[in-house]
């Protein structure tokens, strides 16, 4: 729900006062200097486990239903009922606070939208690998419409997969921005126009599917809210509740994508870009040019019919289906392998929340349709009754008063706890090394700190990015530092990591004026804010080349309980940068509440009328405080 008290209005007082104001300078802290910290600035965190569901409600007309109020719903968990601590109700039409930005000093930049933001988070998923050629000119076409006329304000990101997942752009509701990055003819690098090696990037395989689902998860996760991933395909083989003859691996890699979505609050609409097919649909196995495909390509090899879904109740939850690999004789041309593509992609949705499109040849309709599905929903919260952290398999059922509603939501999740899960290493991972850690609960700096991931603005801050002087050869000292991020070495899979030449690097200083959150404290010994301030730049394909973060404590409330007034605090950050980055991120985060403020700068920065010259760090000033902020897993 967006707060009210926020109007634009106030946005632009805050912008204006941001650009003039003086402010008062950040103590710096080390981040080793966290332990050190007095008994009265200690909080101490209970950690209760909460299940966040979306359920869509819509009608039989097939549109959202609006009204709902939380004692409409009911929900259980394995068959017992539970209480519902938290609901709230989500809608397309609901608009963030936004401000029209006044002139700003060349490379300044501020981390308010200038246009209201609507709905949750989309991804596009471009899958190449298992589409057919025949089918891409066509579906870009379809994508490239829907772009046209978007609705206002909704932010999109694009992955495409082709001979590997890569993240072509990232949150933006600009329509130039996403029309660019689709449209063959436009200068800027964009999508392969036709990808002809579908057959030699793993095609048909599950593995790699459920690898993809878990790297996009692990990006997503920890950015608030709801986020809909709409997969664009023409076959989707994955197989989201193994059997109990598959691999432990594999079991293991289906169980971490599993839980990754439902942490990320990730919802799957399989659109498939066949349309309608009009040719035989009892084509044998292996015939994709217009009879659809089996789901069980678990072990990466060719298609094999199945005769049907088969619930497998070791491995799917009451109420779900489990695709389990059948014997079939190979001289029967009768099994229906395009409704068995179909029930896979229903299935797919039905156990994260979304809903499939298939047999449709308006693909810009039904992306409008899942804008609309996606955005307006409710959002209710459980802890569940049993509270044993077993790895168990947990089935949720939400239910509805009154007749002819459908409902959408997440159908399970694994009980692990969430202090020892550990997420397997997929077997399709380019780099094993570079794989993020699992985010820490109450913590959103890495997950805001991605090259790509939206702007956030809980807490409003200036940045002006200036260069420090010419690029020069990188010091020793520098290149330990780059070293210790682990992104800049040469890897080998059996060999230790081997230190890069020096190279030339560009030094960025970045001068912060932050609006102090609004602080109320109503125990004994008050607190001071301290706040997170970090810098991380990128190369073009979206890899982090160097990360600093510092800490810094920026005031205390008068008395206890009472609120204090709002200021502006000044800081500055220094990052050294090799020559091929092509964009800065920067972010301010309230460390006791989370409250984060983040945004992206391209680089090259404009030019400026006045050089800054190198200057040395000054006291009160938030210098880098350790190198190595995790790293967003892009293949």
């Amino acid at each position: 729900m967006m707060s009210a008290a926020f109007r634009p209005r106030t946005c632009v007082l805050l912008v204006v006062a941001l650009i003039f104001c003086s402010g008062h300078p950040l103590t710096a802290q080390q981040e080793s200097a966290q332990s050190q910290a007095q008994p009265s600035n200690l909080v101490i965190r209970s950690v209760v486990r909460r299940v966040i569901l979306d359920v869509v409600v819509t009608g039989r007309d097939g549109k959202a239903v609006h009204g709902l109020t939380q004692k409409d719903f009911t929900v259980s968990e394995d068959g017992n009922p539970q209480r519902i601590l938290s609901f709230d109700v989500h809608a397309l039409e609901e608009a963030s606070d936004f401000a029209k930005v006044p002139p700003l000093p060349p490379n300044t930049f501020v981390n308010v939208p200038t246009m209201p933001e609507r709905g949750p988070l989309y991804v596009l998923l471009l899958d190449l690998v298992n589409t057919e050629t025949v089918d891409e000119p066509y579906a870009r076409r379809q994508l490239l419409n829907f772009i046209s006329d978007k609705p206002q304000g909704t932010r999109f990101a694009i992955f495409v997969l082709s001979d590997g997942l890569h993240l072509v752009q990232g949150f933006t509701d600009d329509q130039k921005q996403l029309y660019a990055v689709l449209d063959p003819a436009h200068p800027r690098p964009h999508l392969p126009r036709i990808f002809l090696y579908q057959n030699n990037n793993y095609r048909h395989d599950a593995g790699l599917m459920i690898s993809v689902f878990s790297d996009i998860g692990q990006y997503l996760q920890g950015l608030p809210g709801r986020k809909n991933l709409i997969w664009f395909s023409g076959e989707f083989p994955m197989q989201l509740f193994p059997s109990d003859g598959d691999p432990s691996e594999y079991r293991d890699e289906v169980k971490a994508a599993l839980d990754t979505m439902a942490e990320g609050q990730i919802a799957i609409y399989p659109v498939d870009v066949r349309g309608v097919v009009v040719e035989n649909a009892h084509a044998p196995s292996g015939n994709t040019g217009g009879g659809g495909l089996t789901s069980d390509y678990r072990n990466g090899g060719n298609p094999s019919p199945s005769g049907g879904a088969t619930v497998n109740a070791s491995s799917a939850p009451a109420g779900q289906t489990s695709f389990a690999n059948t014997p079939h004789d190979g001289s029967d041309q009768g099994y229906a392998l395009l409704p068995a593509s179909y029930m896979v992609q229903d299935e797919i949705a039905k156990t994260t929340g979304g809903h499939a499109f298939h047999s449709n040849n308006g693909l810009k309709d039904l992306l409008e349709q899942v804008v609309e599905d996606g955005a307006n929903y409710y959002t209710l919260t459980y802890a569940p009754s049993n509270n044993k952290f077993d790895g168990s398999l947990r089935s949720i059922k939400v239910e509805i008063s009154g007749k002819g509603y459908e409902l959408a939501y997440r159908r399970s999740y694994y009980a692990d706890d969430p202090d020892l899960s550990v997420r397997p290493v997929s077997s399709h991972s380019s780099d094993v090394q570079s794989q993020p850690p699992k985010r820490k609960p109450g913590d959103s700096l890495a997950a805001n700190m991605q090259h790509g991931a939206p702007m956030a603005h809980q807490i409003v801050f200036r940045a002006h990015v200036h260069t420090m002087g010419a690029p020069a050869m990188a010091t020793p000292e520098q290149m330990a530092n780059l070293a210790e991020s682990g992104f800049f070495v040469v890897r080998h899979k059996n060999r230790p990591a081997k230190a890069m030449p020096p190279i030339k690097l560009q030094s960025y200083a970045i001068d912060y004026a932050v609006v102090a959150p609004r602080v109320s404290v109503a125990d004994r010994s008050p607190r001071p804010v301290a706040l997170e301030i970090a810098a991380a730049a990128f190369d073009a394909e979206g890899t982090m080349l160097n990360g600093v973060v510092g800490t810094s404590d920026v005031g205390v409330p008068a008395k206890s309980g009472e609120t204090a007034k709002p200021g502006f605090f000044r800081a500055q950050q220094q990052i050294d940068v090799p020559l091929n980055a092509t964009f800065i991120r920067v972010a301010v985060r309230d460390i006791s509440t989370d409250r984060i403020g983040a945004m992206e700068v391209a680089l090259p920065l404009a030019p400026e009328p006045q050089t800054q010259a190198a200057a040395p760090a000054q006291s009160g000033s938030a210098q880098s405080g350790s190198a190595g902020l995790p790293s967003p897993k892009q293949n």
